[in-house]
């Protein structure tokens, strides 16, 4: 098996095993659509495999690109158009993964890319994409504040409004909530024996007090945006998912995020992005092709 191949696997296994999370709040799970009503489980399945083929593509992309990164990221973009046209295809117009598309597109070419020179790692990708994205927030966020002289997108809507750079201003910045808070969480959670629900759990409300998410910016306001933001501090204080009133807090929080309908997608979003990166750093062959090196996280049993 070549290596954009496993890239691939390992994205895919990502937004798998993220979806599969519960609980989560307001999110879906396979046993809840959380606060959505258009959506549930398998329609996220079949989403998913949509996306999978986009990932072997964009992998495939970086491995083979020649010219610098700003182009690569070009070329994954134009990459992604027919992925999230099936997407939208398959899913009857449902919108279960869009970020997804954008994210992952950036992650995967960038990493095609990495895994040639036989230097990837999460730090060292996380540094390309900002090398890929350097500038987009300038040249496609920051000219809208004189009149975009069309409707703005929500994203775009948010910056105009409260200079809100979104999934945009993380990856031109290298990813911090992945690197900085993501990754260090989970690896904690796993390390303190949680299993891989939990990690994945935690490591969401983690990413729920530091990501800008536009998903429940857009849908409630910046208020209630601040709101989850201390909710969830307040969950990670109470012990999270190792104590007994951690975990109260968790079903207190998941009750009220459905209740509220808020969905904090951005975060799960940056929380794949977070699965993908810990695989990269476990499970990919170091110098060479082949088949991955590890057996996965010891909470994966």
């Amino acid at each position: 098996m070549n290596t954009p191949a496993i890239l691939a696997e390992l994205a895919t296994r990502s937004i798998l095993l993220e979806v599969s999370c519960h609980p989560k709040p307001g999110l879906v799970t396979p046993f809840s659509p959380g606060c959505h009503h258009d959506m549930d489980y398998r329609l996220f399945l079949k989403s998913s495999a949509v996306l999978s083929q986009g990932f072997a593509a964009a992998a495939a992309l970086g491995y083979a690109f020649e010219g610098p990164p700003a182009s690569l990221f070009a070329h994954a973009r134009e990459t992604g158009i027919p992925v999230e046209r099936r997407m939208f295809s398959v899913t009857g117009g449902t919108n279960t993964q869009k970020g997804l598309v954008f994210l992952f597109q950036t992650l995967l070419a960038g990493a095609g890319r990495l895994c040639r020179e036989e230097h990837l790692t999460p730090g060292a990708l996380a540094s390309y994409v900002a090398e890929m994205t350097d500038g987009i927030v300038s040249r496609e966020l920051a000219p809208l504040m004189k009149g975009a002289g069309r409707d703005l997108t929500k994203g775009e809507a948010l910056y105009v409004s409260y200079g809100i750079t979104g999934i945009r201003g993380e990856v031109e910045d290298g990813l911090p909530s992945v690197m900085k808070t993501g990754l260090p969480t989970f690896r904690r959670a796993c390390e303190r024996g949680e299993d891989l629900d939990a990690a994945l759990l935690e490591t969401l409300f983690a990413l729920m007090t530091v990501v800008e998410d536009t998903n429940i910016m857009s849908r409630k306001g910046l208020a209630m945006y601040e709101d989850v933001k201390r909710r969830a501090a307040d969950v990670l204080a109470k012990g999270g998912v190792s104590t007994p009133e951690g975990m109260e807090a968790i079903s207190a929080f998941s009750s009220f995020a459905e209740y509220s309908h808020i969905s904090p997608g951005g975060s799960a979003d940056l929380l794949s992005a977070t699965l993908f990166m810990h695989y990269l750093d476990t499970e990919l062959p170091k110098g060479h092709e082949g088949m991955p090196r590890g057996q996965g996280i010891q909470s994966e049993r």
